[in-house]
């Protein structure tokens, strides 16, 4: 019973890291929205976000169940819940893109290459995420938590930046909303990244 156990956890950990994976294919698809103002990769993409949301909470009863006999299993039971509210977030930010197309608002230069810049570096922490799922790596975990703390500190020193753009009236109010909204969804993801590193790391 307990051979069959394992097995079954193997391709539960295979199912997350393919999630953990998917969220960098879905960045570069929000992203592709966001730079040249297209609705369509998001109308035909969004259904992801939510379907793999509501699958990480089932897999997350089915991890908790197996840890009670495999200890082995027991460090993989909050993933599944970080990745859900990766998921939520990254369904925040097409949200939020999705508005900002929609109601035809602009962005300033500058707010375009910060939030590309932070993307860039969600995907960069992202992959040797889902590595580290099928292999715990002790010097991925420690990249992943130093790029997540330089994720957190531009991010603010752009929230920062921001207020001064908003102040000189390089950016407008409705702008303001989306860009910081923004930030704090890529913020959260990056966090819930680093948690998930610290957790397979040790």
């Amino acid at each position: 019973m307990k051979q069959a156990t394992k097995i079954d956890i193997k391709s539960k950990l295979t199912v997350l890291h393919d999630t953990t994976h998917e969220t960098c294919e879905f960045i570069a698809i929000m992203q592709t929205a966001f730079i040249y103002n297209s609705l369509k990769p998001l109308q035909e993409n969004r259904p992801k976000a939510e379907g793999y949301w509501k699958e990480m909470d089932s897999l997350s009863t089915v991890i908790k169940e197996a840890s009670l006999d495999d200890e082995a299993v027991k460090p993989y039971v909050p993933v599944p819940g970080h990745l859900s509210i990766i998921w939520k977030n990254l369904n925040k930010l097409c949200d939020l893109i999705d508005k900002k197309i929609n109601e035809k608002v602009l962005f300033s230069d500058k707010a375009v290459n910060e939030t590309i810049y932070l993307f860039q570096r969600l995907v960069e922490i992202l992959r040797p995420t889902a590595d580290i799922i099928l292999a715990r790596n002790t010097f991925l975990s420690k990249y992943i938590q130093e790029s997540q703390a330089n994720i957190e500190k531009m991010g603010d020193e752009y929230a920062t930046l921001h207020e001064n753009r908003l102040i000189t009236g390089e950016c407008l109010p409705v702008a303001s909303s989306i860009y910081v909204n923004m930030l704090e969804a890529i913020k959260s993801i990056a966090w819930h990244t680093k948690e998930i590193a610290v957790i397979l790391g040790k």
